[in-house]
């Protein structure tokens, strides 16, 4: 199994200063023009979990408020789907897990208990069989720390 990753760290801003591409677990490229970044898919990476995290990268200057540089938001283990045309970013319930071997109490425990679907985003560009090309953007740029409330 491939070790869990921060996709928050890949996609950095610092590190995406005048660069275009970036390889690693999910090579992604920035387009300085469009402001776009884009993810790209393996194959072999949909329905492999890994570690999302967000966090602040500046605060606000209000310690009373308690946003803070650097201040982590929730982790959550994740992983991409593919339905149709798109890519669905799916989070399981950990809460509630099924420990057998019998693999019908598993499939219960699992239809009985709601995963989340944390975005979902158009194939832009698919290579035969082996990568998928997102727009991430929409996600970057969505509150998900929760600054606004």
């Amino acid at each position: 199994m491939r070790y869990l990753i921060l996709l928050s760290v890949l996609i950095a801003s610092s590190v995406l200063v005048g660069q275009d591409r970036q390889a690693g677990f999910f090579s992604f490229s920035w387009d300085e023009g469009s402001g776009k970044i884009t993810l790209e898919v393996p194959q072999e990476a949909l329905g492999q979990e890994f570690l999302y995290v967000s966090s602040l990268s500046a605060g606000i200057g209000s310690n009373d408020i308690g946003l803070d540089r650097g201040q982590l938001g929730s982790d959550r283990l994740v992983r991409f789907d593919k339905i149709g045309n798109k890519l669905l970013l799916v989070q399981p319930n950990m809460d509630y897990r099924a420990i057998s071997d019998n693999p019908l109490e598993r499939r219960a425990v699992e239809e009985a208990f709601a995963q989340s679907v944390i975005w979902g985003f158009e194939i832009l560009e698919e290579s035969t069989g082996s990568t998928h090309m997102i727009d991430l953007t929409p996600m970057l740029m969505n509150d998900t720390h929760g600054v606004s409330q």
